[in-house]
């Protein structure tokens, strides 16, 4: 099971590790929401305030101002439904393959990969035969057109 260290300070105001946890993963589907690593109630963040235990990820908090940090693990054949979300997202691919589709293509994501989705039209599927396994950290960004939040099949 992965971990999840926080830093902060200590009561002499020196820097130290103030939290470590295991953490949960996505349970495995392709439309579930698991756990979050970290959460903060806005951005920028208040760097005193530390989230709820066990809060889980869900359209609200995405929606909010509120920053995400959280594992996604995508069985072989899954596929999201079409989405935008009114974020920036920034992907690190850890193990497996998926892929990324929007309107005009796609492109498939292997470990060491980044990506940064702009809060365009996108779905995920993994084509392959082995668990996939992404970070995610999710920032509040404006809208982007018209397709901000507005969900159909790129097909």
């Amino acid at each position: 099971m992965p971990h999840c260290y926080v830093s902060g300070l200590n009561a002499q105001g020196k820097s130290t590790i103030v939290r470590e946890e295991e953490i949960g993963n996505a349970p495995s589907s392709a439309e579930s929401w698991g756990p979050l690593a970290w959460s903060t109630a806005e951005v920028p963040a208040n760097n005193e305030a530390f989230p709820e235990q066990g809060l889980v990820l869900n359209m609200d908090l995405i929606h909010s101002r509120a920053s995400c940090f959280f594992l996604v693990r995508t069985p072989p054949g899954s596929r999201s439904e079409t989405h935008a979300t009114d974020t920036i997202d920034y992907i690190t691919m850890i193990s497996g393959k998926l892929i990324f589709g929007v309107e005009t293509g796609e492109v498939t994501l292997s470990p060491g990969d980044l990506l940064i989705d702009r809060g365009i039209l996108h779905y995920w599927y993994n084509g392959s035969a082995e668990e996939a396994l992404h970070s995610v950290v999710t920032l509040p960004a404006n809208p982007v057109g018209p397709r901000a939040k507005f969900s159909r099949s790129c097909n």
